[in-house]
């Protein structure tokens, strides 16, 4: 006896696509209806990968570096200087920068007499107790020893010009010290921090 088939019409939308609700068992789940957030394990390896990023970062850059110090002075100086080079070539002043044994003064010809600069960014600057410094100037070491009245031992003119000199920057804490190194033109250039040997 042949068979009766039977068709069952299956509820699809316009576009082909199956439109009956599933019916899922408690704790099943599939790969579709399964948005919900992270799970601890996942954030907790995400925090742990960033951690390790950062302090490889932090290790590569040098920022626990015993020597941070001793760069930031020796870049603020170069900038000092670059500085006081651009103002004293475009406003036709001179400068004169009188090197202490903790520091530094920077000086300005009044046209009779060298005096502390009044600007505010042109004012004294005081190294780190463990920091101390030794200027030469033409093959001679400079007496840098305070005395009553600042002596300028390092000219920055009008005409773009500067004395030549090497400022040693020693730091007693970290047994290093760096070089700087001007030029006749205004040039500054640091080396360093280096061992003391």
């Amino acid at each position: 006896m042949p068979r009766s088939e039977e068709k069952v019409k299956l509820p699809i939308s316009v576009t082909g696509i199956s439109i009956r609700k599933r019916v899922l068992q408690p704790g099943s789940c599939s790969g579709r209806d399964r948005q919900r957030g992270f799970t601890l394990w996942e954030l907790l390896i995400v925090v742990a990968i960033v951690a390790i990023t950062l302090s490889m970062m932090q290790f590569s850059m040098g920022l626990g570096d015993e020597h941070r110090e001793l760069n930031r002075v020796g870049k603020d100086l170069g900038k000092l200087f670059r500085l006081l080079n651009q103002e004293a070539v475009f406003e036709g002043r001179n400068y004169a920068i009188s090197v202490q044994e903790n520091g530094f003064i920077v000086l300005e010809f009044d046209g009779s007499a060298w005096a502390p600069a009044g600007e505010s960014f042109f004012t004294r600057f005081k190294m780190a107790e463990s920091q101390r410094s030794e200027l030469i100037i033409e093959d001679r070491v400079i007496d840098i020893s305070k005395k009553n009245e600042p002596e300028p031992h390092i000219l920055i003119l009008s005409s773009g010009e500067m004395t030549p000199f090497e400022w040693h920057i020693r730091d007693d804490y970290s047994h290093s010290g760096i070089v700087l190194q001007g030029d006749m033109l205004g040039g500054v250039l640091m080396t360093g921090p280096e061992p003391l040997g």
